[in-house]
Parts: structure tokens; C-alpha cells; sequence
């Protein structure tokens, strides 16, 4: 059949207004019963063509045929298969043909286009698209649309460069419409000619030019039936009409191209979030691969079926025009480009554009939450729990969780600064909280707070978030571009910014330019160093003299700062001079963000000219300082760039100082030196780590050569300053500490040393004149053996051994694996039997110790036999053969230098064992004569003062309940002695300790960082934690950074210095040792779930993978650990919880939460630990992920079968789940499955798992 019939129907129903369904039933007549595809193909063009043969000007009556007729709907409601002429596919092909020549003429019908493009695509089945590929299947979906993204793009591009391409394409495409509408005249003059009897159809007649509608006037079209106007009248009226509504519309016209460049971007993203364009795409190209290779086709390039660069290439800014202003910055259109230049960008081919619709599951009072929940988990572990992960481990989360995110690295180096910054401001907060914040006028300032009673523990917290922000964090970023193997600190972008103007910037130094912008938070964040006294050592050194009275002096004031510094500059004596105790505070007070900026300018991340910018305006913020009521420096009257001059004169002066000290420590080594180095490495974070790094070395040359009175002098300026080991843990494992001194713990004898006592030079504290021959030597050694047990106390290292002793067989692993043996009584050793009977005799008789005796004796051995000298010595006094004075002279003397190293951790074990099993009161007593009587050793409190403390509370709480069971008041003045001697040895520690046992909220814990939390209240308040972080976190300008954090957990009023912090890691540690894996695991997934239904979801998956993937519990003996998690999670929480989900209708979006959280949490484990591990997870998430594979013809089939393979569902593995007919139809299946696949790196660790 000709296509005459088809035009002449509509013709005659276009003039006569006939309804859609009016103009359908002859059209259908002509079309055929069959579907014949010429006839559609005809039907289209003639409909397209006549549509766009106008340019000026729309037609209604013509826009709701095509939408009828592509459609089955005039009113753009849905898709019906049945009632429309033209398929999908065949109107979609016809339609690409037109955007060349009409984008720029026909904005109006292109609006008309895009209103029904929607539903036209909406039967897009991008699974069985899939299923058809794989089945090698003849599908045209494919080619269809890569067409319509091509032809989207042209629209987004004439409404962003509108200027360009009505200039370009101005001239072409006028004379193509004019070609057009010459064709459709002549057809239309030939079917005017056409007989009666040339059609079957009852009616024929003369169709006039449709230019002569205007579409804003009323005409009756009825009327036109009856007497048809001629084209050549009509054409005489087109001209001046059309030129006059030309001019009139032109605002109207660019309104319109602006709302279509705005439609055709959400239709392009919704078919790569929705419609799964981009997984269309690579199966199509991973066929035609596999089809290459087995030489059935002959394929060019991998992407060269994808549209991503052709839609690029279009919508790249031209040469001639930037983009419009406006257009550039709507949402849609931003993401568009963001999405367009992630799939053509193939380093980051990897991520997926699926994840932009990841990270928009949050609701909008969360989208903008920085910083992310992710790094808030990673960096407060960094803090709170010891030991640290390690520097691998922590690089791969974050590059992972970056991949997973779809962050380019500006923002995702912004979102780390954030979460640093976060907790060092709320670490700060704690620490000033007394005055300086409490009041509200800012008339009080900061250096007016009681320095004098900081805490240990908060200001150590608070050192410790310095040293996060300042040494750890540019050292991360440094490995993470080390990590990904190209050089991005090379790559430069200009940035319009107020502050670096016109330069061009890498992602490093963007971060920062940006960061600058938040000045609330640094200013916050920019407290002076509470007070130098607090982190030096317990003996005044000259260094700190200077310091603490450089200010007093006026007269000195008054002379030539700059004079001085040549002099001191030129002084190679003195170290301690005034220059350099003046650049240690002012390198200490300065301004955080100038010292981020110093710090990573050091690390070469910033090049000198962009930190001379960054560093041009710091006074602004010193000033904002001002206007808040924070302390800041005097006024700069000489303008910024002469203080910023100071400013880095005081680092110049200081690193000349610090090498200079190093020279020095290495000619003539002594622990004041050490000492004072140490003190300018937690000051100056600049150095800190040049300070620690030098220190190790050190400490590693000096024992390879078992130098045994260097080492003292190191090991006991680091007893001495024991925060540096608490900053030195955080920057590396404490191997590094341990690992070298190991060897000389194990082996060292006095002998080997014994020669060296007359060639030392003086003594190191006054305390070492008492002592002369070998005990010199036990005591150097007893400062070694100190630091051991230091370190393994602070980073509680006794539950994994075998991490820092590598020697099984060596002292130190034995001695700290079997813990205290008495012999005799616990194991029989002839050896320690005559060791022990020698030195029972010596401890009671009245001439003491003697050198023979120490000399062939060793360290080891007397530590091995101290607790069964104290265990004996008690038995005897118990059986009245020895008096009581007796006894205490003999604890008295463990208080000697040369033997207080034995105390712990042997005796003081046997002695809290003492006061809850055997003999309490004389526990007590030698207890009381240890820590209050005598010389007690500086560090016994510091190291065993919690654990006796603990004995102490246990023993009086087991008095208690003994008298209400006797029916004694509690107030009965009937109490013995040992009672008293009890209370007084509670407070006296209580005191020494900084503990207030009123006060439920006072923390004596560096990592304990809580408040109101009780066994009772443990889980209820770890649920809330978690809940509170998902649903709140911190704002984007920080808001609520001054927010009562102590409120959340309790009502009473904080005390005065607390350490308060949203997100307490420990208390989650607590949780699981408590609680066990299932519990655990099984909260954060019942908190995954309610935040995929009530928002928080991305927080809510980035937290609880966090939580599962990042060891919290270290013992490998111990359930908890990550492995033990993942398999508790994959096993047994997910699949109960989806069965459990199923039967209640949960909704798509919460098993898509749990998907994205499932997927972080099995990527994060890929490919970590030790090689047994990787394996384990590997075969796992392999198994799991064959466990997704239904045989049901109703749930989604996205997961490849692998043919020939079981899975092992016994072993090493266990037993996985099932799934149920009712779970694998329901939503949150599909939302599971979807959630998964959004991860792009689960097709990297385990190829070829989804379709």
C-alpha cells in the first residue's frame, strides 16, 4: 500500500480536529491487521516530518497524535502497548534522524518530545537486554540507545552553548527546513492531484500549509472542513506573521531550549541509574569481545560501541563561548557532566554512575553531612583504640571506601581534613570547656584557665588528635597518591577563589583552598598548647626554664629580637637559648591551618608559591578569633606578610635547633637532651615526626650494639615524657619500640657489660649516686624493662604477644605468655629452685644483696623468681617465723633502683591475687608500704595502678555484702585496720590518678571517651551512638560544633574537662566483648534497615562496614575479630534478617541499604591480613555470592553461574543460607541484589560475578 492513504487521513483529520482515537481507527485501517514495519516507518516519518516542517510555532492538535500514536496516550499518562500505531523502537529510530537539522530551529516540538521520550522508554528491560546478549540474540535495544544519548547530549548542548550553535548551525539548518518544507509542499500538491478512485478510503482532500495556526489563537478547526482555505493564501500570511513571532518569543524560545537541555539530562541519567544503560553497554562489548576471540567477528576497540565519548565530545565547552551562567549551574546538569566525564574518564573506569544514586539514599537533611561516617570510623579508631591499624590497612580502606564514594580526590581530601578537624575540635572542647567557652560574651579568654589542673587523659587525648591532624594525615594522603600510581600533585586546574586567585591547583592544594573557607571550625580548632609544663617530664631541664620565664624578662624583651637570633644562631654551646624558646611557642600557638598548610609544604604537597598564598590571609582568621572571644596574638601592625615572615623565621630557627641537638644527642648522649628533643616534638609538629623517626633510629643502632647505658638514658626519657609514646603509637606499631630492645631483654647478662661501668660518664639522676658496681647495671636495665611493660600496658598487647616478640622460645614471649609462676607450687624447677634459695637468704639476712650475687644472677631470672620470693617471704610471716618490720624492710627493699624493675608486672600480680583470695590484710599492708612509704618507683602507679585499684574496689565491695548478709550497718565505726589501711590506699591512688568517684562521668581512660555509660546501659547506649551518628553527624558548616555532647548520655552537667566526643569507638569494642559477634552484628544491621527506611542510609552503610571490617578486637584467640564477624554477618544475620523482612513487606530501598552495606563489608575484608585470611574471604564472598543464584523465573537473575563449580557448604566455610520463594520475590530482595551491584569493586575481587 502507498502512503498516500496514511497522509490523506491525516490530513483530513488534522483540518476537521478530529480526536486521537477518531484519527486512529482509519489510520489503523491503513496500517494493516499484521504489524508491518514499512507502514509504521512510513506513519513515523510523515508525522515527524509534517511535526517539524513548522519552526516557529507548535501545533496541539498535531503533538497529541504523535503522542497518541507513540504512546497509546494523548495525555502523556502511561504506555499502552495495545492502542499505540508506532513501536518504541521504530519511533526512536526515526526521531535521531532529526536532531541535527531541528535542535536548534524546533525548540518547541523538541519540548513536546522529551514530555513523552519518558514513557517511550519506560519499556526498556535492561535484564532481559542482558538475557539476549548473553543468549547471543538479535536485540536492537543496544544500538537504539546509543543513538538517543547521542541525540540527548545535542539537546543539553544547544541549551548550555546556545550562542554557539545558533551561530554555527544557523545558516544549515535554515536552508535543510526550507528543503524539508518544499518536499512536504510537493507532497502535498501530489496527493491533491491524487483521484478518487486512487483510494479506498471515502474522503480526499486539499491539505493547506499549517503555518497559518497560530497556536495562542482560538480557531475553530471544524470549520475548515467545509470550505479549505488554499495553500497559496495561507502561504502569502507566513512571513510576516512568523517574523512577528519570532521577535516576540525570543525570551520565550531561550526558556524553552534551557527546560529541554534540563529534561534531556534527566533523561540521560535516569537511564544509566534506572535503566542500566551503562551495564547494557559492557555486556554488548564484553560479547562482542568474547566473539573477537573466538574469531566469529572481527571487533575494534573495547568502548567503541559506547556513546560516553561521543556525548563528551558534544558536550564539550567550545573554543568560541563559554557555557551559560545559569544552565551550568543547575543540579541536573552538573551531574550529568560529573557522570559523563566519570564513564569516559578510564581511570576511574571502575565507578560505576549507579553510584550517584548511592550516594542520594540519604534524605536531604543529610546529603550534605561532612564529614562522611565512613572516615569519621577510620580516623576515630586511629585515636581510640590501640594499637592503631597499620599504615597498609588504613591506606587500603580509604581507597577503597574513596572508589566505593565515586569522590574525586579534592573532595574526598577535604572530607578527611573534616573528620580530623571534627575531633580535634570536640577534643579541644573538653579541655577548655572550664571558662574560656563557658562564657558567652567573650570577655573571658582561654590562657585564664587553670592550666595547672589539666588531666593527663584529656590533654593526652588532645595531643593525640593534634598529632592526627598535623603528622598523620599528610603522611595518608602522601601513601593514598603513593597507592594509586600516578602523579595527580602534577595535575593542575585553575580556581576562581578569593584567596588563590587565577593560580592552577592540584587536588592537594584545592583541598586546602577550600578547607580555608571554613573558618568557624578552625578557629575552633586554633587553641593555643594548654600549658608547655604539661607534657615536658618530671625534672625541670633548662629548655623549659626558658620557656616558661622568656616572657618576664623586660628589660631582655626590649633588646633586638633580630640581633639575638644571630647571636644564638651562632652559639654552638648553648641550645637553650631565649631565640629558640620564643620560636617553640610561637611555632606552638600558631594558627592550625597555617601549620596544615607548613606541614604539607614540608611534605612537598604544597609548592612554595601556593603556600605563600595560602598563608597571605591568616590573619583574617586570627581576627574572627578576636570577634569569638579566643586568645589570640598581639595585633599586626607591620601587615601579614611581615608575621608570616616570623612565622616561618621561628621554623627555620627550630629546625636548625632540632639538628642541631640531633648532632649533639649522638657526640654525647644524655636523657636531659633526649628529653628536651622529645619536648620540641610534641610541640612543634613540624618536627614530630623528624623528632620520632630519629629517636627509633637511634634506639635501633644502640641496641644492635647492646648498648646498654645509652639505651637506659633513651628508654628513660621515654618513661619520663610517656606521652611521646602514645604519639609514637599512633604514627607506628609499637614494635618498633619493642622489636629492637627484644634481643637485649631476652639475652642481656651483667657480664656482657660489666667492663663499660668505669668508662661512664656522671650519672643521669641524682637518685643513680646510690648506687654503685653491678646494681648500676640491673638498674639501666630496669629502665629498659620498664618501658617494655609501658608499652605493652598502654597499647594492651598482652592478649597478642606474638605481634611485637618474634622469638617463641626468647624470655620476653614466655615470661608474658605464662605470666607469674610460683615455683613450688605452680611448675618444679630444680635450676630456680637454688636459684631462689640463694636469693631467699640474702633478702633475709641483714648484710643484703651482694654484688656476687648480682653478678651471677641475670635480670631474667630475677624476674622469674620474684613473685616466689614475695610468695615464700609471706608464707613465712603467715607461720610467725618472721615479724612484721621484717617483712616491710624486705618489700622496702624492691623499692631499690636496681631491683623496682621486678615489681611489675610479677609481684604486684601476686599481691592484687593476694587481696581477693588469700590473705587480704597482708596484701594491703605491703601494698601501703610500696606506694606510701619509702621511695616508691615513679612509675608503679602509672603502670599497676588501675589493676590494684581494681583488687581494692573488689575487696571493699566483697566487705560490703559480707555485712549486709552479717547484718552489720554500713556505718558501723567498728572497723580494723586493714579496712582503714584499704580506704586510705583507694584514695591515695584515686588522687594520684585524677579519678573522682562522685562524678559518673569523670574518664580515667585515654581511650574511654563516654560519659554515663554503665554494664546495665552498655548495649542501649552503643545502638543510640550509632543511631545518632547515622542520623545527625556533623552539618556542613559545622554548626553544631559546640553542642553539649555530654547531654547525650547524661542530663547532670559535664565536669570541667571530660574528653566528649560523638563517636566513641571503645564504647563499640565494649559493646562487642560484651555482647558477642551475633549481637553486635546482628544491632547494626537492624540500624542499616531503619536507616534505609527513615533516612541515613549511606552514613548507616559506611558506619556499620566500618565497625564490622576495622579490627576492634585484636586477640586471635578471641571471637570478634573481623573474620568472625563477616562470617557471623553473611551466614546468619542476613539471610534471617531478609526472611524476617520479607514476611513484612520491607520496602526495595531498605534491601538496597543492606546490599550496599553487605557489599562495603565484603570488599573491605578482599585482599587483607595474612595469607590465610585472604584466602578465607576470597573462597567466601566467592560462595556467597553462587548462594544468589535462584532458580526462579520471578526473582532477578543478575549473578553469573558458574558451571562446574559446588558450593562447599561444610569446612572451613560452614553452612550457607537458602533463600525461600517468599524472599527472593519480595522487594528488599531486589533492593539487595541492587544495593550489591552498586559496589564496582566486587566485580574486581571477584570477576564476573554479576550479569
Amino acid at each position: 500500500m502507498s502512503p498516500r492513504p496514511l497522509e490523506a487521513v491525516l490530513r483530513f483529520a488534522y483540518v476537521n480536529g478530529y480526536t486521537c482515537n477518531e484519527w486512529a481507527e482509519p489510520t489503523r485501517q491503513c496500517l494493516g491487521e499484521k504489524d508491518d514495519r514499512k507502514m509504521t516507518n512510513e506513519l513515523c516519518e510523515l508525522l515527524l516530518s509534517r511535526f517539524f516542517a513548522q519552526t516557529r510555532v507548535s501545533e496541539p492538535l498535531l503533538e497529541r497524535y504523535i503522542a497518541y500514536a507513540i504512546t497509546g496516550n494523548e495525555d502523556h499518562a502511561q504506555f499502552d502497548a495495545d492502542d499505540c500505531l508506532i513501536p518504541p523502537t521504530t519511533f526512536l529510530t526515526c526521531i535521531v534522524k532529526y536532531i541535527e537539522t531541528t535542535a536548534i530551529q524546533n525548540p518547541r516540538q523538541w519540548s513536546h518530545i522529551l514530555k513523552c521520550l519518558p514513557i517511550v522508554l519506560s519499556v526498556v528491560d535492561a535484564d532481559q537486554i542482558v538475557s539476549d546478549l548473553l543468549n547471543e540474540k538479535q536485540n536492537e535495544w543496544p544500538r537504539i540507545l546509543c543513538d538517543i544519548f547521542t541525540m540527548l547530549s545535542r539537546l543539553v548542548a544547544v541549551g548550555l552553548f546556545r550562542d554557539h550553535y545558533a551561530k554555527d548551525n544557523g545558516k544549515d539548518a535554515s536552508s535543510t527546513m526550507m528543503t524539508i518544507d518544499n518536499d512536504f509542499a510537493t507532497q502535498s500538491q501530489t496527493l491533491n492531484n491524487t483521484q478518487p478512485g486512487e483510494s479506498s478510503l471515502p474522503f480526499n482532500f486539499t491539505m493547506s500549509q499549517p503555518s497559518a495556526f497560530d497556536p495562542d489563537a482560538t480557531i475553530d478547526l471544524a470549520g475548515f472542513a467545509e470550505e479549505p482555505i488554499s495553500t497559496e493564501a495561507i502561504g502569502s500570511m507566513d512571513g510576516h506573521s512568523a517574523h512577528d513571532s519570532t521577535q516576540s518569543t525570543t525570551i520565550d524560545r531561550e526558556r524553552i531550549e534551557s527546560f529541554n537541555a534540563v529534561k534531556a539530562a534527566q533523561i540521560i541519567v535516569d537511564l544509566i541509574e534506572n535503566k542500566s544503560a551503562k551495564r547494557i553497554f559492557e555486556m554488548m562489548n564484553n560479547q562482542r569481545q568474547q566473539q573477537c576471540q573466538d574469531g566469529t567477528e572481527k571487533h575494534e576497540a573495547r568502548h567503541s560501541e559506547e556513546p560516553w565519548a561521543t556525548c563528551q565530545a558534544i558536550l564539550a565547552v567550545p573554543s568560541s563561548q563559554a557555557s551559560s551562567a545559569d544552565m551550568s549551574q543547575n543540579t541536573h546538569i552538573q551531574k550529568l557532566l560529573l557522570m559523563i566525564n566519570r564513564l569516559t574518564d578510564r581511570d576511574l573506569d571502575r565507578q560505576m554512575a549507579v553510584h550517584i544514586k548511592y550516594q542520594e539514599l540519604e534524605d536531604e537533611g543529610t546529603a550534605r553531612a561532612l564529614p562522611s561516617a565512613g572516615l569519621m570510623g577510620y580516623l576515630y579508631h586511629m585515636v581510640q583504640i590501640r594499637p592503631g591499624l597499620s599504615d597498609e590497612c588504613i591506606i587500603d580502606c580509604l581507597s577503597k571506601l574513596q572508589t566505593i564514594k565515586g569522590a574525586f580526590d579534592e573532595a574526598f581530601y577535604l572530607e578527611i581534613w573534616f573528620a580530623a578537624l571534627t575531633g580535634l575540635r570536640e577534643a579541644s572542647t573538653g579541655l577548655y570547656k572550664a571558662k574560656g567557652l563557658a562564657e558567652k560574651d567573650g570577655q573571658q579568654q582561654q590562657d585564664e584557665t587553670d592550666f595547672s589542673k589539666l588531666d593527663m587523659i584529656t590533654a593526652t587525648n588532645f595531643l593525640l588528635w593534634r598529632t592526627i591532624v598535623f603528622v598523620k594525615i599528610p603522611y595518608i594522603i602522601k601513601k593514598l597518591q603513593e597507592h594509586k600510581g600516578g602523579d595527580d600533585t602534577k595535575t593542575y586546574m585553575k580556581r576562581q577563589d578569593s584567596l588563590v586567585e587565577g593560580l592552577e591547583l592540584n587536588p592537594l592544594e584545592s583541598s586546602l583552598a577550600e578547607l580555608y573557607s571554613f573558618a568557624g571550625l578552625l578557629n575552633g580548632c586554633s587553641s593555643p598548647m594548654a600549658s608547655f609544663e604539661f607534657f615536658t617530664t618530671n625534672t625541670p631541664t633548662k629548655l623549659m626554664d626558658k620557656i616558661n620565664f622568656s616572657g618576664t624578662n623586660t628589660a631582655e624583651d626590649d633588646e633586638d629580637d633580630f640581633m639575638k637570633l644571630i647571636n644564638d644562631m651562632g652559639s654552638s654551646l648553648d641550645l637553650n637559648t631565649v631565640a629558640v624558646a620564643k620560636a617553640i611557642k610561637g611555632v606552638g600557638n600558631e594558627e592550625v591551618f597555617a601549620t596544615i598548610v607548613r606541614v604539607c609544604h614540608d611534605y612537598g604537597f604544597v609548592r612554595d608559591h601556593v603556600a605563600d598564598a595560602l598563608l597571605k590571609n591568616i590573619t583574617s582568621i586570627k581576627q574572627e578569633d578576636n570577634d569569638q572571644g579566643f586568645d589570640i596574638d598581639m595585633v599586626d601592625l607591620d601587615g601579614s606578610d611581615t608575621k608570616q615572615h616570623h612565622k616561618s623565621g621561628d621554623v627555620e630557627v627550630l629546625t636548625k635547633n632540632v639538628e642541631d641537638r640531633m648532632i649533639a644527642i649522638k657526640e654525647n648522649i644524655s636523657r636531659t637532651a633526649i628529653s628536651e628533643l622529645l619536648h620540641i616534638g610534641l610541640v612543634s609538629m613540624i618536627h614530630t615526626r623528624r623528632i620520632i623517626d630519629f629517636i627509633i633510629e637511634f634506639l635501633v643502632e644502640k641496641a644492635e650494639v647492646r648498648d646498654i647505658f645509652s639505651l637506659a638514658r633513651i628508654c628513660d626519657a621515654l618513661n619520663k615524657s610517656s606521652s611521646i609514646i602514645d604519639v609514637i603509637g599512633q604514627l607506628y606499631h609499637p614494635v618498633v619500640i619493642l622489636g629492637p630492645l627484644e634481643d637485649l631483654c631476652n639475652n642481656w647478662k651483667p657480664a656482657d657489660s660489666e667492663m663499660e661501668l668505669d668508662g661512664r660518664s656522671g650519672f643521669d639522676s641524682p637518685s643513680d649516686e646510690d648506687t654503685d658496681g653491678v646494681q648500676v647495671l640491673y638498674g639501666k636495665y630496669g629502665k629498659i624493662w620498664t618501658l617494655v611493660i609501658l608499652v605493652l600496658n598502654k597499647f594492651n598487647l598482652y592478649t597478642n604477644v606474638g605481634s611485637v616478640f618474634k622469638e617463641t622460645n626468647g624470655f620476653c614471649y614466655q615470661f608474658f605468655t605464662e605470666g607469674p609462676i610460683i615455683y613450688g607450687f605452680d611448675v618444679m624447677d630444680q635450676s630456680m629452685e637454688e636459684f631462689i634459695r640463694q636469693w631467699q637468704t640474702a633478702l633475709l639476712g641483714n648484710d643484703g644483696v651482694s654484688d656476687d650475687l648480682l653478678r651471677y644472677s641475670t635480670p631474667q631470672q630475677l624476674l622469674q623468681a620474684a613473685p616466689t620470693l614475695l610468695h615464700r617471704t609471706v608464707l613465712v610471716y603467715e607461720n610467725g617465723q618472721l615479724e612484721a618490720s621484717a617483712l616491710l624492710g624486705i618489700i622496702s627493699y624492691f623499692q631499690e633502683k636496681f631491683l623496682s624493675f621486678t615489681l611489675f608486672p610479677g609481684i604486684i600480680s601476686i599481691l592484687c591475687g593476694d587481696v581477693l583470695a588469700r590473705n587480704p590484710s597482708i596484701a594491703i599492708m605491703c601494698l601501703h608500704q610500696l606506694l606510701m612509704s619509702g621511695n616508691p618507683p615513679d612509675m608503679l602507679l602509672q603502670i599497676c595502678g588501675t589493676s590494684i585499684l581494681g583488687a581494692l574496689i573488689s575487696l571493699s565491695e566483697q566487705r560490703t555484702q559480707e555485712r549486709m548478709v552479717a547484718g552489720i550497718p554500713p556505718n558501723d565505726m567498728n572497723k580494723n585496720e586493714m579496712e582503714g589501711q584499704l580506704n586510705v590506699l583507694q584514695q591515695y591512688i584515686k588522687t594520684n590518678l585524677g579519678i573522682e568517684e562522685k562524678n559518673e562521668q569523670r574518664q580515667h581512660h585515654t581511650e574511654t571517651i563516654s560519659t554515663g555509660v554503665t554494664c546495665d546501659n552498655l548495649s542501649q547506649k552503643a545502638q543510640d551512638m550509632f543511631r545518632y551518628i547515622v542520623k545527625s553527624g556533623r552539618s556542613m558548616f559545622m554548626r553544631d560544633v559546640d553542642a553539649d555532647i555530654v547531654a547525650l548520655w547524661d542530663a547532670s552537667k559535664a565536669p570541667k574537662q571530660v574528653i566528649t566526643h560523638y563517636l566513641d569507638m571503645v564504647m563499640f569494642q565494649t559493646a562487642l566483648e560484651m555482647g558477642g559477634p551475633h549481637w553486635f552484628v546482628d544491632m547494626i544491621v537492624n540500624e542499616v534497615l531503619e536507616a534505609g527506611k527513615s533516612g541515613g542510609a549511606v552514613r548507616a552503610a559506611e558506619l556499620g562496614s566500618c565497625l564490622i571490617t576495622t579490627p576492634l578486637i585484636r586477640s586471635p584467640d578471641a571471637d570478634g575479630t573481623c573474620t568472625d564477624l563477616l562470617r557471623c554477618l553473611l551466614q546468619d544475620v542476613v539471610p534471617s534478617s531478609l526472611r524476617k523482612h520479607a514476611a513484612t513487606n520491607a520496602s526495595f530501598f531498605q534491601g538496597q541499604t543492606l546490599g550496599v552495606f553487605t557489599g562495603n563489608c565484603l570488599v573491605f575484608m578482599y585482599d587483607r591480613g595474612d595469607p590465610a585470611e585472604r584466602e578465607f574471604v576470597q573462597e567466601f564472598g566467592r560462595q556467597f555470592f553462587e548462594t544468589l543464584v535462584v532458580d526462579s523465573e520471578s526473582a532477578p537473575q543478575i549473578i553469573h553461574v558458574k558451571h562446574g563449580t559446588e558450593v562447599d557448604n561444610h569446612g572451613t566455610i560452614g553452612v550457607l543460607a537458602s533463600w525461600p520463594d517468599m524472599v527472593i520475590e519480595s522487594p528488599i530482595w531486589r533492593g539487595f541484589l541492587k544495593g550489591l551491584m552498586s559496589n564496582p569493586l566486587i566485580n574486581e575481587s571477584w570477576p564476573n560475578t554479576f550479569i
